[in-house]
């Protein structure tokens, strides 16, 4: 939560197993939102019907911390 009492909240989006970069997403960050909405479509690439069964999405809804030095 920023000082003004509001939030820049964002979601990562990662399937599981894996670690590379094809394999996360990220939303574009609300700015100043305690109740965020996002109107998105992250799509997977090269992502085949047997891989949906074999792996599991994890999704985070993160903020972004601005910091006043």
């Amino acid at each position: 939560m920023d000082f003004n009492g509001l939030a820049d909240p964002y979601v990562k989006l990662h399937l599981l197993p894996g670690a590379s970069k094809a394999n996360k997403l990220k939303t574009k960050t609300i700015r100043n939102s305690l109740n965020p909405s996002w109107n998105e479509t992250l799509t997977y690439c090269g992502i085949t019907e047997e891989d949906m069964h074999r792996k599991t999405l994890r999704w985070r809804i993160q903020t972004e911390l601005v910091l006043f030095i």
